[in-house]
């Protein structure tokens, strides 16, 4: 082989060396680059699923009583399940993956700000129910109050529209044959019963005509019979006997009054008790002894 065939083998050795050099150099930088971009989306696919099992926690922080509200976030939730496990398949679109993501994180944006004004809602609604409550109570109280009050006023005013009675005299009385009448205190000589008193000033009662009452019972209990025999008043509301009864004009101030009661038997001795009666009221007691 003479030298310049050899020096022609040589540099075509070298030059096939160094262009396989080249290729070799070349293809490792390409094999860097594409393991270097299968980092960076790996690292991109890894950021974006813990982004999403982040999210799903809020998502499950999320309280509310707002039951379409509820829905929805579960709904979201069952979204963001299914979009982790596209994370995890590598063959799945990474900016599809980015998209997505990020379309989920602006709708758990809508209902955060959503809950916290039903939130805000709910806690007026709910301070205003407490004070409607409040002014409720106060309002059952104070017709409670009004109500006693009045109750107490109308019991007064009941009680005031009694009419009553004082400063007795009470005797027997002997009719003579003039005419002219003996008080005494013989039972047997006794032709009448005279009962006198003040029926007292009162302001309240509705002045007028008035009927008074008298029960007369003698020392056996017995109520002293009526001339028109026994007749009886509600007292109370129960029927009650009486023994006479005389009409009076009263003008609400003091009245000085006599009733007589003319014997219908025979009286005996001993203690008399005398019961007044007007409106269906007592309003006076008093007693006489007769010997």
């Amino acid at each position: 082989m003479n030298n310049k065939l050899y020096i022609g083998v040589i540099a075509a050795l070298a030059a096939i060396t160094i262009f396989l050099g080249y290729k070799v150099y070349t293809q490792k930088e390409t094999i860097v680059y594409v393991n270097e971009q299968n980092q960076i989306i790996t690292d991109e696919r890894d950021k974006i699923t813990l982004d999403l099992e982040m999210m799903k926690m809020s998502y499950d922080t999320l309280q509310t009583d707002n039951e379409e509200m509820k829905m929805r976030i579960a709904e979201q939730t069952s979204e963001i399940e299914g979009l982790i496990k596209k994370a995890k398949n590598k063959d799945y679109d990474i900016s599809k993956l980015k998209k997505e993501a990020e379309t989920l994180r602006s709708i758990m944006k809508g209902y955060i700000h959503t809950i916290d004004s039903l939130n805000i809602e709910n806690e007026r609604l709910f301070a205003e129910r407490n004070a409607m409550e409040s002014r409720a109570t106060t309002a059952e109280l104070k017709t409670k109050e009004l109500q006693q009050d009045v109750s107490l006023k109308e019991e007064v005013i009941s009680k005031g529209s009694v009419l009553s009675t004082g400063t007795y005299a009470n005797s027997g009385v002997n009719v003579r044959s003039n005419g002219k009448q003996d008080e005494t205190e013989r039972a047997s000589r006794a032709e009448m019963l005279k009962s006198c008193f003040t029926v007292r000033k009162n302001q309240i009662v509705k002045p007028g005509t008035k009927n008074i009452y008298l029960r007369i019972v003698g020392p056996d209990g017995k109520v002293l019979p009526n001339k028109e025999g026994n007749t009886t008043i509600k007292v109370n509301g129960e029927d009650t006997e009486y023994s006479v009864t005389r009409e009076i004009e009263y003008q609400n101030d003091d009245l000085d009054v006599c009733v007589y009661y003319t014997v219908q038997t025979d009286l005996v001795k001993g203690n008399y008790k005398i019961f007044i009666y007007e409106g269906g009221q007592t309003i006076g007691t008093t007693d006489l002894v007769m010997k």
